[in-house]
């Protein structure tokens, strides 16, 4: 067995994850990690871990990184415009990258630009480069589109994933404003929800040769009691969640229909429905979105290592499956 040399590139919350599934993995090993939070640089990374003593501190710069490894997993922030800059210094160091960038998993709007020119230099530097996700990047559009394998004719699509939020990190549910007024939030609700609605829908629609127009609402949803679950509570009247909501219309016509809702207590569950021959709908009891995605990340890297240079939407890649 051929162990595959990994650089972590972010030890936030996510990035702690991904660490400690690398650390007991014995097909991979930790080349370096890099993190440009000062209180962070210098640091041994299996500590901020959680784990013993590892003797790798951590790094401001990739450049900083003296092996040689075989890809880099990127894990920082949700904006590709934000990480642009993180990706091309990687890139410019001739090391393939998969990143949990939720707009890069699939680029649209003016994010094509910045993809373009991401793609134009990692085929100079001959390395690849990949967004990967459950979501963005699974449940709500690589499954939906393997699912349409089992249909001759699409009619129309429903996706749904329900989220208790009380289960998920404390970031994310700081991000939708979890415990907050309705006052307190009335003049961002709109620029809140999920990065990556968006770009699953187009993912979905551009793979069937639809051309849609994109209708979204982000709204609170506000706890009508007191939750107390998991560590967390919401009183009565505070905001326990969003639902966010899109409508993809063809010709004047409802195409497809997503909603994602996160909020504390909810039922768990991923449902997909499509409307065709033959008709077919399968729902889930839920998944971990956190879990899922280092899974991802893990389960992806012989992918991005196996394929051609140049940055790869899911959609274009094969499709993945454990490594045991």
């Amino acid at each position: 067995m051929i162990m595959q040399s990994v650089v972590l590139f972010g030890l936030g919350s996510i990035g702690v994850e991904i660490f400690r599934a690398l650390y007991h993995n014995k097909k991979y090993k930790i080349a370096g990690v890099v993190d440009n939070n000062p209180s962070k640089v210098n640091q041994d990374a299996g500590l901020i871990a959680g784990k013993k003593r590892t003797g790798l501190k951590v790094v401001s710069k990739i450049s900083e990184i003296k092996s040689n490894p075989d890809i880099v997993i990127h894990a920082t922030m949700s904006s590709l415009s934000d990480v642009n800059n993180q990706i091309s210094s990687i890139v410019r160091n001739r090391i393939n990258v998969v990143s949990t960038c939720e707009q890069l998993v699939y680029p649209i709007g003016s994010n094509k630009k910045i993809a373009k020119t991401l793609d134009r230099l990692a085929k100079k530097y001959n390395v690849t480069i990949v967004g990967v996700g459950v979501n963005p990047g699974f449940l709500m559009d690589s499954m939906v589109l393997m699912l349409s394998s089992l249909c001759t004719k699409i009619n129309k699509i429903k996706v749904e994933r329900i989220v208790d939020l009380t289960k998920r990190r404390k970031a994310l549910q700081k991000k939708m404003c979890l415990g907050r007024t309705p006052r307190q939030t009335r003049d961002i609700m709109n620029k809140l929800g999920h990065v990556g609605l968006e770009e699953s829908a187009m993912m979905i629609c551009d793979a069937l040769n639809v051309k849609p127009k994109l209708h979204t609402k982000i709204k609170p949803i506000i706890a009508k009691h007191h939750i107390h679950s998991n560590g967390v509570s919401v009183r009565r009247g505070q905001i326990s969640g969003i639902e966010h909501n899109l409508i993809a219309k063809n010709k004047g016509s409802e195409f497809l229909r997503m909603n994602l809702s996160m909020y504390a207590g909810a039922q768990e569950y991923d449902f997909v429905e499509i409307k065709g021959i033959p008709p077919l709908s399968i729902k889930t009891s839920g998944v971990n979105g956190d879990k899922a995605t280092v899974s991802l990340l893990l389960n992806y890297i012989p992918i991005v290592l196996s394929a051609k240079p140049g940055l790869f939407t899911l959609n274009k890649l094969r499709i993945p499956w454990a490594h045991m």
